[in-house]
């Protein structure tokens, strides 16, 4: 592609340098949406217009205390339940700790990724995070919500057949950002046509 002054001015590397910085951020912010905000909501007992969801005190007693640093922090609390729950291995858990750490490097060295003096590894971080959401949405799907749902409860369900919102959204939005033109707009016509 050439070297990395003349990069900064070719038009296609600069867009394909700013997509994949987009688009593992938007993972990175479904992966925070997975770990969080579903165990946020399951632990909810009450709503109000100005709030939303407000957790019950099961919530603090039951996944807050996990932060390993007792600090009370959501995010890493919410790490440590999902791991107690099986929900994760510990290979994630230093997976998501990876990821973390390149969100927040790309969010302050964006200009040098874009420039090209960073080296952004999407190609081995990207299906890691995307493989990370959809274990974790799978796992709410399958053991809360088919698990609670009483016309699904009883059946046998192939859980790597389970097809999570996050990881179809994810990957209509690689298709259309990364993928083949054509397939990309084939996509948006179907979507035209459907209205």
């Amino acid at each position: 592609m050439g070297d990395n002054r003349s990069d900064f001015l070719n038009p296609e590397v600069v867009r394909k340098r700013f997509v994949r910085v987009g688009l593992f951020l938007v993972a990175h912010e479904m992966l925070l949406s997975a770990i969080k905000d579903r165990l946020h909501d399951f632990f909810s007992d009450s709503w109000t217009a100005q709030d939303g969801w407000k957790p019950s005190p099961d919530y603090r007693r039951k996944v807050l205390v996990l932060d390993p640093k007792g600090k009370n922090d959501i995010f890493r609390a919410s790490v440590a339940w999902l791991r107690s729950m099986n929900a994760i291995d510990e290979t994630d858990v230093s997976s998501i700790r990876e990821l973390t750490e390149e969100r927040n490097r790309l969010a302050h060295e964006i200009r040098n990724v874009i420039g090209g003096s960073y080296n952004h590894d999407f190609s081995n971080l990207y299906p890691k995070l995307v493989t990370l959401v959809a274990k974790i949405d799978r796992w709410w799907v399958v053991n809360v919500e088919i698990a609670t749902d009483p016309d699904l409860m009883d059946r046998d369900i192939d859980e790597d057949s389970v097809m999570p919102g996050s990881l179809a959204a994810l990957q209509l939005l690689e298709t259309v950002a990364l993928g083949n033109e054509d397939e990309a707009w084939a996509l948006y016509k179907h979507l035209l046509e459907d209205k």
